[in-house]
């Protein structure tokens, strides 16, 4: 992350892109080309966006579960997702008529909550809600290390960028650090109010986990929970001094209705950009600094905010939110009484005042 301080100026929406389906995660390619999402209904969509109108292109389809994560190979043209089923794929993703160049079908049992990929782009790491976080080649598919079993369900995780330890954070807001060789324990850490357990259910409060570039911070961010339903929560960002794994600093970001932080990007001027959604219709698009409390940007005009791509020349973010008045649930009627379904419309704004 760049030291120095990044100007407060306020980001301008460009223009819209409207989807058909809801998306888990956008990303843009490192090359910045193309804006890929994961959807819902198991394809990712991908557009170029070097037209002044984005064109969407033919999609990835071989998932049969939710599209959870995507990441990219930091070099080459490689795209890897997971999904809800426990599928593990690896995409060129330049291709026409792409077709994975591998894949695992059952990496985990069931949900796959997250991936993260090495510095050096030859190792994928996978957590599951089955407990289970597993190491992979990113060369071929093939198993390199499964980490000791989880009790709980496995919400986030990530890789040093010395390539030499892997963290992850669980159901009940613990953080634990292995060596990524021989897969001991070296240490944890516990957020308390990252769970919340009400009427025989745990909610979650982990949902981002993200290593700084020089690796000496390591970013847990979510929320701290309140209730048991419409992610009733505070959206709270921890940042962790990895030498030492003691918190640095903590900001919270609105009341109980914003919910959690679900998405996160540095950005090289020294600010990460955000995104929180909590009640139906309620969401935000955050700019922050480090070592401020307050966001020095807070759009809230954008309802159930769930994932943003940051352009890797640092001037365009795209948000995605949910369709308005869709209520984030789906339950609205068109005038002829058939349910609208919802979709994720795709906001591009302009941070070009920051570089």
């Amino acid at each position: 992350m760049n030291d120095t301080a990044a100007p407060k100026f306020e980001p301008k929406e460009l223009k819209k892109i409207d989807t058909d389906r809801q998306v888990c995660l956008i990303r843009f390619s490192p090359c910045g080309q193309f804006l890929f999402g994961g959807g819902y209904d198991s394809i990712i969509r991908r557009w170029d966006m070097t037209v002044d109108e984005p064109q969407l292109l033919d999609p990835l389809v071989g998932h049969r579960g939710w599209v959870q994560k995507i990441e990219f190979a930091p070099q080459g043209e490689v795209l890897y997702s997971v999904d809800s089923w426990g599928q593990l794929c690896a995409w060129p993703y330049r291709d026409e008529a792409a077709s994975p160049i591998w894949s695992v079908e059952a990496a985990h049992d069931g949900w796959i909550r997250d991936l993260a990929v090495s510095a050096d782009g030859s190792m994928l790491a996978t957590a599951g809600r089955d407990g289970s976080v597993r190491v992979w080649s990113a060369k071929d598919g093939s198993l390199n290390k499964e980490l000791p079993q989880n009790e709980h369900d496995v919400r986030a995780v990530a890789i040093h960028p010395d390539g030499k330890s892997i963290v992850y954070g669980d159901l009940m807001g613990r953080i634990q650090h292995r060596d990524l060789a021989s897969g001991k324990l070296v240490r944890e850490i516990k957020f308390e109010k990252m769970h919340y357990y009400d009427r025989i259910q745990d909610v979650p409060g982990i949902y981002v986990l993200q290593f700084d570039e020089k690796g000496e911070i390591l970013i847990c961010a979510g929320g701290e929970p309140l209730s048991n339903t419409n992610h009733q929560g505070i959206p709270v960002l921890h940042q962790i001094a990895w030498a030492s794994l003691e918190t640095k600093r903590t900001q919270t970001f609105g009341a109980a209705k914003d919910g959690h932080i679900f998405d996160l990007a540095w950005h090289r001027d020294g600010y990460f950009a955000a995104v929180t959604s909590g009640n139906p219709g309620s969401g935000q698009f955050l700019l922050v600094r480090p070592d401020e409390d307050e966001p020095f940007f807070n759009f809230t005009k954008l309802s159930n905010c769930h994932t943003l791509a940051l352009h890797p020349d640092g001037k365009q973010v795209v948000v995605a939110a949910t369709n308005r008045n869709s209520q984030g649930n789906g339950a609205v009627r068109d005038k002829e009484g058939s349910y609208v379904g919802n979709s994720s419309p795709l906001h591009v704004f302009s941070l070009e005042a920051a570089s």
